[in-house]
């Protein structure tokens, strides 16, 4: 049975949420690229992206794991009013599971097709936007994963080799020095100074330990 259709408009892709990998690690569906193969199926709507809408939202996982919940939307259209989401649901599918499952896809694989997304998403967004979600998202998180997994580490040399055949240097350095900044903390927004106290404590190490993994990201992609 398909997901009831919103009122106004039509569900494209149906809530996604991440998983839990073998390892313990947290794989979140990549919606850029699934809505860049959802368009090379249906090649009629390049050039409509505007009237699809990405939904976010967060849930927490059993364990307490938190994730983010994800779908999209469409405005009304007559020409996808009979669409049915499970028709392309091979896109998605592992997302969609209630079972983790013990197979996991190559983390080769992973990136490789993150950095295909990568150079749909420059085409049609441009390159912050690509350079926002392939370093900015997935090249640092893919550092941070790798601290303590040397599956991990040992991609890091061709991940970083195949994202300098996308970006240019000079890309890849302008972006590195605004990556991930965040808005300067406002305790205005808490009631309770103490409450305010330590949520800035939180964003102060949230911060740091950001900084150090752009730093990283620089000494990998902008080294020589």
């Amino acid at each position: 049975m398909s997901e009831p259709k919103p009122q106004g408009r039509i569900v494209v892709i149906p809530f996604l949420h991440g998983k839990l990998t073998a390892d313990g690690k947290m794989s979140e569906p990549d919606i850029y690229f699934i809505m860049e193969k959802w368009l090379e199926r249906h090649p009629e709507f390049r050039g409509r992206e505007k009237e699809f809408r990405i939904v976010r939202g967060h849930m927490h996982l059993p364990g307490g794991f938190r994730t983010d919940l994800l779908r999209v939307t469409k405005e009304f259209s007559p020409d996808l009013a009979d669409y049915d989401p499970t028709q392309d649901a091979d896109l998605y599918e592992y997302f969609l599971s209630k079972d983790q499952g013990d197979t996991q896809p190559k983390l080769s694989k992973i990136w490789i097709e993150q950095c295909e997304a990568a150079k749909g998403i420059e085409a049609e967004f441009g390159t912050q936007k690509a350079l926002s979600y392939l370093i900015g998202d997935k090249f640092i998180s893919f550092l941070e994963a790798a601290d303590d997994n040397a599956e991990f580490r040992a991609e890091i040399p061709a991940f970083v080799a195949e994202i300098k055949t996308i970006f240019e240097s000079w890309q890849l350095a302008e972006y590195l020095e605004i990556a991930r900044q965040t808005e300067p903390f406002d305790p205005s927004f808490y009631d309770d100074e103490e409450d305010a106290e330590m949520e800035r404590q939180f964003e102060l190490r949230k911060s740091a330990a950001e900084l150090l993994l752009v730093e990283r990201a620089k000494d990998w992609l902008l080294g020589e």
